[in-house]
């Protein structure tokens, strides 16, 4: 399965707790030409391995018992970690549940392989990688290759995105670039992938200001509404991190104001300020606005939008 691909280059990080299966893995990936494999049993060789040098393929059980591979691969892929968010990942697991394989897919893992694998199971997919690898998409939720079918035209408007792949430039011979140059290619993506993020993030912030007001104005507010003020300060805290070299300085503002008014809310023990029940609608529209469109009356709204709620916050509110 191998054929016309060199694979003597290729760095794979293999991380499974379980002896007889990275023995397996192993020896498989030696097999068929891969010579530079680094082995582990734990989250914490994970990192420490991808924090010693760049990886171009990671394989790793879904099961790992110091910590979550769905949560790493999520933080990866959402640039929550220092390394390359487009970082080709095989999750590998015991006959996963319906549940289990959706976690798995959820996070922006590549591809899913049931063990007890084989040979040709593993070889296709790190062929498919190397070959054909899917174009990224970005929602408000998800980061990860494109796995919607041709015939789907939910999200017409979400437009995919060629990352960079490390393992296909070097398996295929394709391209041959150096430490800096594919740097600053990672570094664009990353670009283009948080232009994209920003955008689905204001929306989602309007979305999730829609839910929360109905429930804030009997008594405490429920579970779904608690949950979804927790998602809201989660999606203003990343559009806030994400703002470096952008074209949206003009939003920061009122991307921390939301930030501030959402924790005091969650604060508040079910009896928010009604100052700050009152800026949600306003602030949260204005944030989309302010990524609708990028001009100078825009930008001027956003200022004027943004001294506004600084006046009318609660004077126990002042830092």
């Amino acid at each position: 399965m191998a054929d016309k691909l060199d694979l003597t280059d290729i760095d794979v990080l293999l991380i499974d707790p379980d002896p007889t299966s990275r023995h397996t893995i192993r020896n498989i990936l030696a097999d068929n030409g891969f010579r530079h494999i680094t082995v582990g049993t734990s989250m914490a060789d994970m990192v420490a391995a991808l924090e010693e040098s760049d990886r171009d393929l990671l394989i790793a059980n879904n099961d790992i018992s110091d910590g979550s591979l769905e949560d790493f691969v999520h933080k990866l892929r959402h640039y929550e970690t220092e390394f390359n968010p487009f970082l080709p990942i095989i999750a590998t697991a015991w006959t996963p549940t319906t549940d289990v394989v959706q976690s798995i897919v959820q996070s922006g893992v590549d591809h899913i392989v049931s063990k007890p694998l084989s040979a040709e199971q593993l070889m296709k997919r790190i062929k498919v990688l190397a070959k054909s690898r899917k174009q990224f998409v970005v929602t408000s939720e998800y980061i990860g290759p494109d796995r919607r079918k041709k015939d789907d035209d939910r999200e017409s408007s979400i437009v995919p995105v060629d990352v960079p792949n490390t393992l296909g430039m070097k398996a295929t011979g394709t391209k041959a670039m150096n430490v800096d140059d594919l740097q600053e290619e990672i570094d664009t993506c990353i670009k283009r992938v948080n232009i994209q993020k920003l955008d689905r993030n204001a929306q989602q912030v309007v979305y999730l200001v829609d839910r929360i007001i109905p429930g804030l104005g009997n008594g405490a507010p429920d579970e779904t509404t608690t949950r979804s003020l927790d998602r809201l300060l989660y999606v203003a805290e990343d559009i806030s991190r994400r703002m470096t070299d952008t074209p949206y300085a003009h939003v920061s503002d009122l991307c921390n104001t939301m930030i501030d008014v959402t924790k005091r809310i969650i604060e508040s023990n079910g009896e928010p300020a009604s100052q700050d029940v009152e800026l949600l609608k306003p602030v949260s529209m204005a944030i989309e606005t302010g990524f609708a469109e990028c001009d100078g009356k825009t930008q001027r709204m956003a200022r004027e939008i943004s001294r506004t709620v600084e006046k009318s916050q609660p004077k126990d509110a002042v830092h």
